[in-house]
């Protein structure tokens, strides 16, 4: 995959593993992060063989792990397509049965009432689930590294096909969890796109991180 911005050298992604897009002037950094939100087309991407590619599409733009509320929350449609795909025919026939009896109950109960109550059933495992508002652990969405785990984990479990895009991960993790992170990535054969706003001194991960930089005079360092 490459991704050109503007009239700057091109980024090639061929391998998995996280790619480190580091920014000292605020023009290219808000182009950037714009360009990934489809807000402009001043990011162009296309396949190896220069087959164009809909930024978009091929992007999936999810910004500040800690500052864009819960990141997760986007994901639920892919989470339960892929738990209701995954569910063997036993433990279906389980839910659905508890569901019944809960409808049961209900229904009893609203007999008491002096006005014609009644509930609608339905099988429909998708809406039993949107009913009991699913949703990842809370407990697991206040570390910052836990939620870009999460969201790997969600890619990987899922199938996603489009590319992970965050940004200022350095404001929270160190340079060990940023070797641990970039492990994660390459093991789950995913690629992570990481923007910082940075000078190139002051961005401390592993030398074997790509890393593309792009000064406050617009120079291409890489």
């Amino acid at each position: 995959m490459i991704l050109t911005y503007a009239t700057h050298k091109k980024w090639v992604f061929k391998d998995a593993g996280i790619k480190v897009i580091g920014l000292q002037s605020p023009i290219a950094y808000r182009d950037i992060v714009q360009g990934f939100q489809g807000k402009n087309k001043l990011l162009i991407c296309s396949e190896d063989d220069y087959s164009p590619l809909d930024v978009s599409k091929t992007f999936d733009f999810i910004g500040d792990p800690m500052l864009s509320g819960d990141i997760t929350k986007k994901y639920m449609p892919h989470i339960v397509s892929s738990y209701l795909k995954n569910l063997d025919e036993e433990n279906r026939n389980k839910v659905i049965k508890s569901f019944y009896n809960l409808e049961s109950t209900l229904q009893d109960s609203l007999l008491l009432e002096d006005l014609p109550l009644a509930i609608n059933f339905d099988e429909d495992l998708k809406k039993l689930l949107k009913f009991t508002e699913i949703h990842i652990d809370n407990n697991m969405l206040v570390n910052p590294y836990g939620i870009i785990e999460i969201v790997l984990k969600i890619y990987q479990t899922c199938n996603l096909k489009s590319v992970p895009v965050i940004c200022n991960v350095a404001h929270y993790l160190e340079e060990r969890e940023w070797q641990e992170l970039a492990s994660l990535v390459t093991e789950m054969n995913l690629i992570l796109v990481v923007i910082e706003f940075t000078t190139k001194e002051n961005l401390a991960i592993s030398k074997d991180i790509p890393f593309y930089y792009i000064d406050k005079d617009l120079i291409d360092w890489y």
